[in-house]
């Protein structure tokens, strides 16, 4: 029977507070710095790509197959008309450890302004995304990532 209410490990953060000095607590504290720390870089890198002109910054942040997802959501996006993505702001919601701590999903609320080559401004009014990333050689990668803004899917 599916577990209705997940625990995620976010959610033994918490209720490890209690007690500090675990081992668990401590490597939990340690992974969602980790996540949390990615998730600003690899942000910080798609509002960075268009001046850049593609999201070849994104190396250090991504798996290979991360890197070309990106790549398409960029061609997508400028073949849209979109010359900036603006990041407005990003807030953690949670993470889950899987494979051994091999592997997580994330979620953050985010919002971003979409500028388009005829000076448009589009503004999402905020969305939450889903973020696979994977430990590659001791670094966190992102994978994938949703973004659940109708105006961020690709076709």
């Amino acid at each position: 029977m599916p577990q209705r209410f997940h625990t995620t490990s976010t959610n033994r953060v918490i209720a490890l507070s209690a007690q500090p000095h675990l081992a668990e607590f401590q490597f939990l504290l340690q992974v969602n710095r980790q996540l949390q720390d990615l998730i600003m870089r690899f942000n910080l890198g798609v509002e960075g790509a268009f001046p850049a002109g593609g999201m070849h910054g994104l190396k250090p942040c991504c798996t290979p197959a991360g890197l070309e997802r990106m790549q398409g959501k960029y061609t997508h996006w400028t073949d849209h008309g979109i010359i900036a993505l603006n990041l407005v702001s990003c807030d953690f919601l949670s993470f889950d450890l899987m494979d051994d701590g091999q592997r997580a999903t994330v979620f953050t609320y985010e919002k971003w302004i979409f500028v388009y080559a005829d000076g448009q401004q589009e503004a999402t009014s905020g969305s939450v995304d889903g973020y696979d990333v994977h430990r590659v050689n001791d670094t966190w990668r992102v994978d994938s990532v949703t973004f659940y803004a109708p105006n961020l899917q690709p076709s």
